[in-house]
């Protein structure tokens, strides 16, 4: 992968988060962080391109069966009881207490995160998320991204 395609992922996947994360939120991803395996955060990823394929537009692009995501979705339900109540339930009692739902969907977003960019070192991933680079017109683009150059030329 090249690195304009690794930039380019990690805008996409990771985004920009606070200089200084708030305390709850931290606990409880690192707790979720040290909880799941490459295996659960393959199955959040599993789950989230399901949840994808779903919308109108994407469906014809996914073979998945209405068992595969029953499946899928039992799988992660299972891993989103264990996560919160058994793997790490004080720290997500003092981040509901503290932020309410919000908390939560940060710390979901964030393992979200996790799993995706584990998902992206696999080799044939990242050669597709690279591949849109062969029709990049590579001249335009040096121009537009060098220091002083008159993207008009």
């Amino acid at each position: 992968m090249t690195r304009f395609a690794a930039i380019l992922l990690a805008l996409v996947f990771v985004g920009a988060t606070p200089a200084k994360a708030d305390e709850l939120i931290a606990a409880t991803q690192t707790c979720f962080s040290d909880s799941t395996s490459g295996k659960d955060r393959k199955l959040l990823a599993r789950w989230v391109f399901l949840a994808i394929a779903a919308h109108p537009e994407m469906e014809r692009l996914s073979a998945a069966t209405p068992s595969d995501v029953a499946d899928v979705s039992q799988e992660f339900a299972d891993l989103y009881m264990r996560l919160v109540t058994e793997d790490c339930p004080a720290q997500m009692r003092a981040l509901v207490a503290g932020h309410g739902t919000k908390g939560v969907s940060a710390v979901f977003e964030y393992l979200g995160k996790v799993a995706m960019l584990e998902v992206m070192t696999n080799q044939q991933v990242s050669g597709t998320i690279s591949g849109f680079e062969a029709y990049l017109d590579q001249e335009k683009l040096s121009a537009a991204l060098t220091p002083d150059a008159d993207p008009e030329q």
